[in-house]
């Protein structure tokens, strides 16, 4: 560091962002990339004004929503994937499972104490 950068025009300006913006995308660490925005805008206060400062909260706000849309659409894609059966797949495995093994009931209520018995001691 130490360096100064001379950004004479909106092109020099909008390639030194995209260089520290990619090198930001290249570490991922989200502190340091909050740290340095917070930085920018308050060394540049004196320069920017009211309209400047609405574009910047603007484009946040879009960035945020985007965030949370995408995590809403996540976690509900999660639970339809889990709440998703085939039931006639279903159907025909259990019809499968009569027709090989019979329909027996008889041991059900044995098998209920048994499962009631492990749960309660182990």
């Amino acid at each position: 560091a130490g360096d100064t950068v001379k950004l004479k025009d909106l092109k020099d300006h909008l390639k030194h962002a995209r260089k520290v913006g990619q090198c930001i995308k290249d570490h991922g660490k989200t502190h340091l990339c909050s740290a340095f925005l917070k930085e920018c805008i308050q060394e540049c206060k004196d320069v920017l004004d009211d309209a400047a400062i609405s574009e910047i909260i603007k484009t946040c706000n879009v960035i945020k929503n985007e965030k949370v849309a995408a995590s809403k659409r996540k976690v509900k894609g999660q639970a339809q994937k889990s709440a998703k059966r085939d039931k006639a797949a279903e159907a025909k495995a259990k019809k499968l499972q009569i027709e090989l093994y019979g329909d027996s009931n008889q041991y059900d209520d044995y098998d209920a104490y048994g499962e009631q018995y492990e749960d309660d001691f182990f």
